[in-house]
């Protein structure tokens, strides 16, 4: 299928789907995701916690930074959705492009860096 039949095809979903169903169909995705998120922390945690109660407690903490890294993740995601939205509906596909990556990738690099900054320093060589 061409990319420009695709992109007709998304055009005419987002425009004509009646609005209840379109946005069950996008939300579940996400739902499913944060669903399987908490369930693996869950199951992270019951393991984990067989071992030791310090073992139990970095579980936590780490659980903690992953969901911050999320909502900082969602934060990008959804400021962008707005503009996004707004590109796509006026058909400009590469500024919504440009936009959808700018987003994401700095999501990833503020993840990074917050990551980095809740590591343990190095020992001196």
């Amino acid at each position: 299928m061409p990319a420009n039949d695709l992109s007709h095809q998304q055009y005419h979903k987002m425009t004509e789907t009646p609005i209840p169903g379109l946005i069950l169909s996008l939300a579940a995705p996400t739902i499913l995701s944060m669903l399987i998120t908490s369930i693996y922390n869950l199951a992270d945690t019951f393991f984990v916690g067989q071992l030791s109660t310090s073992a139990s407690g970095a579980v936590g903490i780490v659980s903690s930074l992953m969901a911050i890294i999320q909502a900082l993740g969602f934060m990008f995601g959804h400021g962008a959705g707005g503009i996004i939205s707004r590109s796509l509906g006026n058909q400009d596909t590469h500024a919504a492009t440009k936009f959808a990556s700018t987003s994401f990738f700095t999501a990833m690099a503020v993840g990074a860096v917050l990551a980095m900054g809740a590591l343990p320093p190095c020992p001196a060589l």
